[in-house]
């Protein structure tokens, strides 16, 4: 499976791609899978899990530019983005 995955700031450094094609050896997979998946392969860039030990996302996911939950199945050639919570006060 291919599938091409953007990362937004703060997830996208300096001087590293913030879009990325990713090639799994699977047929299928959903969405919290990747981002665990995701979140070993990048650990140095993304400084923190996409989805913590209670399976809830520390991010927001788009697939093909729609919003989607974890359990979204994705298929080969699927655009994922990941888009960082933003908080302040």
């Amino acid at each position: 499976m291919k599938l091409t995955v953007k990362l937004f700031p703060p997830y996208s450094k300096k001087g590293k791609p913030d879009e990325q094609t990713v090639h799994l050896q699977v047929d299928a997979i959903d969405l919290q899978q990747l981002a665990l998946y995701l979140s070993r392969q990048l650990e140095d860039q993304l400084n923190y899990a996409l989805v913590d030990d209670q399976k809830l996302a520390n991010a927001e996911f788009m697939v093909n530019g729609k919003h989607v939950n974890l359990e979204h199945q994705l298929q080969d050639g699927d655009q994922v983005a990941v888009i960082p919570y933003i908080g302040g006060g």
